[in-house]
């Protein structure tokens, strides 16, 4: 029981990592801001991260009877590659930037926050489809919005502050704990425990 809700946290966590990374990035680069953006760019945010989660768990539940045999297999290559990509982008040195403008100019447009939030959701729907084969339930969507949610307006409220290094740090973290997640889910399927 502790295992198991201790494996869900880590997921809402590690899947909160990206989107607090990104937010991080949009408040660094903004000159003012209020709660009401904060909320505003963590309820875009949250919304994705859930919504991607119930996407990727609903298409793995239509097929997992089919998947069955290899469903285990499928949890561990789509996590560790997502690990991997999350601890590639945390250790790269290009950070969420729109080509061409500087970043001290940019700001967090509404349209710029939902194309941000979906380009790091994806990974979320990945995800939903791992869990699923693993036999979570669809409720982990919610913990995984609102995880992302309060994750991501912190990110953006303390971003001036802390600038974009500490959200690339938080995104190696991320990775590493998805890859690990894929790696439980293996063995436990292969070992039986």
């Amino acid at each position: 029981m502790i295992h198991a809700f201790l494996t869900l946290a880590l997921v809402c966590l590690a899947l909160s990592t990206d989107a607090f990374a990104a937010a991080l990035a949009r408040g660094s680069r903004q000159r003012t801001h209020n709660i009401g953006q904060a909320v505003r760019v963590g309820a875009v945010f949250g919304l994705s991260e859930g919504l991607m989660f119930l996407l990727g768990w609903g298409l793995a539940r239509s097929v997992a009877a089919y998947a069955e045999v290899v469903d285990h297999w499928i949890a561990l290559i789509l996590l560790a590659a997502i690990g991997a990509h999350m601890i590639r982008e945390g250790l790269g040195d290009h950070p969420d930037e729109v080509p061409g403008e500087p970043a001290a100019q940019q700001r967090a447009s509404p349209l710029l926050t939902l194309l941000t939030a979906i380009g790091t959701s994806v990974d979320a729907a990945a995800v939903g489809v791992a869990m699923a084969l693993a036999g979570t339930s669809a409720w982990l969507a919610l913990a995984i919005g609102l995880t992302s949610f309060v994750i991501s307006t912190l990110g953006f409220s303390i971003g001036p502050a802390l600038g974009v290094r500490f959200g690339q740090r938080a995104e190696i973290g991320g990775g590493l704990v998805l890859v690990a997640i894929g790696v439980s889910i293996f063995y436990s399927h292969v070992t039986g425990g």
